[in-house]
């Protein structure tokens, strides 16, 4: 095998592999041999009749057509790793000659852009005391009493007062547009639970099952969707449903009604230690993103356009499955804020932008501190990914794409790595 790479600018590469006759006997061998194998021939077994008759019925076209293809993906194989390139993907492969003597092709590819990152030691976050208050298990052991509430049903006649649970359907609209966001259908609410935006909930109080109201509200200055904070919202809501919520007391019983607590006392500590627990979690994830930032704004990265435009498809792919789970289409969604998908994807630019450079720094980071993911790491996690998507109901043994599976399970195991190493190296 010969090849001959032709530099065309700093991320695309076009390269030229040329292979003789000997390599392609061998290649016609290797498809040969796995057409054979699955072969039934009267009187032997599968695979397993002489070399000769398995020819004599197998398709010469197949075996030639099959050969090529291991021919193109072993010698590029052999071509990347021998050159150490860092590919992102291939594109126009292009056959320049094919006969029994030679076969040669062309194939551009574009590399991953050099990341130039900034030294890890000048970067410092400080990470911040967790601490749980008394307050705050209070309202988690008053979330559990809730999540064990029974609900009866409301006659029609009743309307919807403090407390009740009641399910509507609402829209809502910023300068006679929907917001993002702003479609729900047979939404849960408990009036009161002070969920929602402010005024919303009081607004259903008086409500009968089946009744349409129109009101306007103003968000709050510091509301967490920045787009609408401040500003004056048109709501339109239906109510489909309003049931009475009937709470247990929160006592010793309560607790141990719970299966695993011996006291209330034992019901708090146990609801501390979680929150703890979960606390560590966000301040570990925050600090982290502090770091990349950090490193981000340091460093010299390139997003290439192929990158930045996968991660848009998989944002709006997300962003739809989410839609889909609230009962509601993409194509209407964007009909009714008035945008088409294009749009949308650019006013998420900057957001995909930041998620590529940080994936890039990551990969850089991995390759650099050689973080690799053992069989025994990964085989724990594909048995616990699998056992939790079938008990998910999300996927049956025979969906399961093990190859899939493992390569997205030692990605994930690898990029955690690298996330524990900055922070290790970062966090003070």
């Amino acid at each position: 095998m010969r090849s001959n790479l032709k530099k065309l600018n700093n991320s695309q590469i076009k390269a030229i592999v040329e292979l003789d006759r000997e390599d392609l006997q061998r290649y016609l061998n290797k498809a040969e041999s796995m057409l054979g194998s699955n072969l039934e021939i009267k009187g032997f077994r599968k695979g397993k009749a002489p070399k000769e008759l398995l020819k004599k019925h197998l398709d010469q076209e197949q075996i030639r057509a099959l050969a090529l293809e291991f021919a193109v993906q072993d010698s590029l194989s052999d071509v990347i790793k021998g050159n150490s390139l860092d590919v992102l993907d291939t594109s126009q492969l292009s056959v320049e000659s094919n006969d029994s003597a030679q076969f040669k092709y062309s194939i551009l590819l574009d590399l991953f852009p050099d990341v130039e990152l900034t030294d890890l030691s000048k970067i410092k976050v400080k990470r911040q005391d967790v601490k749980v208050e008394e307050k705050e298990v209070d309202d988690a052991v008053e979330t559990i009493k809730n999540s064990r509430a029974s609900f009866i049903d409301k006659d029609d006649s009743e309307t919807a007062g403090e407390g009740d649970r009641v399910e509507v359907d609402f829209e809502v609209k910023k300068d006679g547009l929907i917001i993002e966001g702003g479609i729900s259908k047979n939404h849960p609410i408990i009036i009161g639970g002070r969920n929602f935006i402010p005024g919303f909930e009081e607004q259903l109080v008086g409500m009968k099952k089946g009744e349409e109201k129109s009101f306007s509200l103003t968000a709050p200055e510091d509301y967490f969707h920045k787009e609408v904070a401040g500003k004056e919202l048109g709501f339109k809501v239906i109510v489909n449903d309003i049931k009475k919520v009937i709470r247990p007391e929160v006592n010793d019983d309560f607790a141990k009604s719970l299966g695993q607590f011996a006291d209330l006392a034992s019901l708090k500590e146990s609801v501390k230690d979680a929150l703890v627990q979960e606390k560590k979690i966000k301040e570990s994830q925050r600090t982290r993103l502090e770091i990349l930032n950090n490193i981000i704004s340091h460093s010299k990265i390139e997003v290439p356009d192929d990158l930045l435009t996968k991660q848009l498809d998989v944002m709006v792919s997300d962003f739809d499955h989410t839609l889909h789970g609230k009962g509601l289409e993409l194509g209407l969604y964007l009909a009714r804020i008035g945008k088409t998908q294009e749009e949308l994807k650019k006013d998420w630019t900057n957001d995909a932008e930041k998620q590529v450079k940080i994936s890039l720094v990551l990969r850089r980071l991995i390759k650099d501190q050689n973080i690799k993911a053992s069989q025994e790491e990964v085989q724990e996690l594909v048995g616990q990914v699998v056992q939790s998507a079938i008990a998910r109901g999300e996927a049956s043994q025979a969906d399961i794409n093990p190859a899939k599976i493992q390569e997205e399970v030692a990605s994930k195991i690898v990029n955690e790595k690298a996330l524990e190493y900055i922070e290790s190296r970062c966090v003070i």
